[in-house]
């Protein structure tokens, strides 16, 4: 008796532990950015290679970002961007905030701690050195199996809903279950008699829409065989999915099934931004060129004009001129 009983509980206890599992959030990471001696230092051959370590972050929906300060001087973080060196120098501009988050001042060996929790690409700089820029990546999270727009994991396929009408039985499975943009998704299903359960083997006549986000993205009609029937798709955006049948039988039979497509991370590592590293010797010699050239090329030709050059290429000029004018051509 009692092994019976623990071949009852097991299954029972593994399913409980499943579903709690399963709605627990995902364990969000707490990542750190440095921001390295020498930050506060706008010259191109400073003692630090980055503004900050690293600069730009990769990090998924949820995560924490600290900043720590192991700096000498007081800074920031804000969100928005920033301006280089050579903007620094010749212009009055000191960065654009966009308000998304601001830190205030801390001071060296402190930090300060922010989560992101929608995807996309940040950018953010110090509003005391704007020329310190960096950037966040956050990458949605992506689930291990499928769920529907409420969030509930799909466990088992095919996913069957009856139509409302109770008619028909709908069989409907999709590949890969997680569905990511712009991925490829295959769509098999089949049609049984909703009373009986058995298979029409005739086929069923139907209406097919892919509805996103509110926007019906995709219609068709097609008629299941003994096989049943199926199509494809691909969405390039994320967002709540439905795949409703219409008018199944010819009638007024309807039936929808939910489910949710993800950002694919891929194409989220693919934009991530470059940040100008703060050590470069050679961006540097160009700085050096723009504002100390200048004053080298008017003393040279005010050594040339003190010494004659230009009045003798003034008179070689009107010798010329009058030359022209005594030639019989």
């Amino acid at each position: 008796m009692k092994r019976n009983i623990t071949l009852i509980a097991i299954p029972i206890i593994a399913t409980f532990l499943f579903v709690v599992t399963y709605n627990q959030p995902a364990f969000a990471e707490n990542m750190t950015v440095t921001i390295p001696f020498g930050a506060a230092n706008p010259n191109f051959d400073t003692p630090t290679v980055e503004w900050f370590s690293p600069s730009v972050v990769t990090v998924r929906a949820g995560d924490t970002i600290t900043w720590v300060n192991k700096d000498k001087e007081i800074h920031n973080i804000t969100s928005g961007n920033g301006i280089n060196r050579i903007e620094f120098a010749t212009t009055n501009r000191v960065g654009t905030p966009d308000g998304l988050f601001q830190s205030g001042s801390f001071k060296p060996g402190q930090s300060w701690s922010y989560t992101f929790t929608t995807p996309g690409i940040y950018h953010y700089f110090c509003s005391i050195h704007p020329w310190m820029n960096g950037a966040v990546v956050v990458n949605q999270q992506v689930p291990t199996v499928a769920t529907d727009a409420s969030g509930q994991a799909i466990t088992k396929w095919p996913v069957v809903e009856k139509t409302l009408d109770g008619q028909y039985e709908a069989d409907l499975s999709w590949e890969p279950h997680v569905i990511l943009t712009n991925e490829k998704v295959t769509m098999v299903f089949q049609f049984y008699n909703g009373i009986t359960g058995r298979m029409i083997e005739g086929g069923v006549p139907y209406k097919l829409a892919i509805v996103q986000n509110g926007k019906e993205l995709f219609r068709t009609d097609g008629h299941t065989q003994i096989g049943g029937d199926f199509k494809y798709f691909v969405f390039d955006k994320p967002g709540t999915v439905t795949f409703r049948f219409q008018n199944v039988g010819d009638g007024n039979s309807f039936v929808d099934f939910t489910t949710m497509v993800y950002q694919n991370p891929n194409e989220t590592n693919a934009n991530t931004p470059v940040i100008q590293p703060a050590r470069n010797v050679a961006l540097g010699q160009e700085f050096t060129l723009l504002f100390i050239g200048p004053p080298i090329v008017l003393v040279v030709v005010m050594i040339l004009w003190a010494k004659g050059v230009f009045s003798g290429l003034r008179n070689t000029s009107k010798m010329s001129h009058t030359e022209k004018k005594r030639s019989p051509l």
